[in-house]
């Protein structure tokens, strides 16, 4: 396995005005990170000249983009705002083609509106995730979709089911499962169904211990469900605790995954 860390970790940074994507590529380099996940609130731009730019700031680090990660709520009732969430996720597609990312991570949306919707909701949302899974088969990308806003592992496996596209996989989010932000009594058996079709892991952290570990989240566990898998991708950290001071705590939180992984 490989680590990187999501841009989320540092949002507080980021919103503060403190950090932006270069800065962050920079930091990731300082940890000795094999790559970067870039959240798409964090792109200032767009436009070719500061893609290239930001690409070039990788590649002089030898980072590995390993997904440009976008949004998504796709379980709303309006046909013509699925429509334009969409829309907006083929413009991430380009993004991510132009940046040479391999993976493109996107939302279904909220768990509770697709349950609720019964079987006609879930049939326009599949149909809108089967076109945003061939945007991504048309330019080499695998759409990776995040347990994320309440969805299940149920959730996850029926659309893997349904799909059933090599170009579609899950981000592997090990905190989202419901209760999201806690261990509950079905976490690792969460992550154990879902691992398999696992296109990258958000290595979530909340409240680190001065070694690095999470205080409640068993990493010793996590890592070694998903090497009986056969995961072999990026662990990119995405840390959503409560010390403000991010630097600090990723710092513990890399060097702990570095150690666990060089195992």
């Amino acid at each position: 396995m490989q680590t990187s860390s999501s841009s989320w970790s540092y949002h507080r940074l980021f919103a503060a005005g403190r950090m932006d994507l270069f800065r962050f590529v920079e930091e990731c380099a300082s940890l000795g990170l094999h790559g970067v996940e870039l959240l798409s609130n964090h792109f200032v731009s767009t436009e070719r000249d500061y893609l290239r730019s930001l690409k070039l700031a990788c590649v002089r680090r030898h980072l590995t983009i390993a997904m440009v990660s976008a949004g998504g709520h796709l379980t709303v009732s309006d046909d013509a705002t699925r429509e334009a969430e969409v829309a907006e996720l083929e413009r991430w597609f380009d993004v991510a083609a132009f940046m040479g990312a391999p993976r493109l991570r996107f939302f279904c949306g909220r768990g509770d509106e697709l349950a609720a919707g019964g079987e006609a909701l879930y049939a326009r949302v599949l149909d809108a995730m089967q076109r945003i899974v061939a945007f991504g088969e048309a330019r080499g990308i695998v759409a990776a979709l995040e347990n994320h806003g309440g969805t299940t592992v149920e959730d996850l496996l029926r659309f893997r089911r349904d799909i059933a596209s090599p170009w579609f996989a899950f981000t592997l989010d090990t905190g989202n499962f419901p209760p999201a932000s806690r261990v509950g009594p079905n976490t690792y058996a969460c992550i154990e169904r879902a691992a398999p079709h696992a296109a990258i892991v958000h290595a979530k952290f909340f409240d680190v211990l001065p070694d690095g570990r999470d205080r409640d989240f068993d990493w010793e566990r996590i890592h070694g469900i998903l090497r009986d898998s056969g995961f072999r991708g990026f662990l990119s950290i995405e840390y959503e605790g409560r010390d403000p001071d991010e630097m600090s705590v990723m710092k513990r939180i890399s060097g702990y995954l570095r150690e666990l992984v060089g195992r």
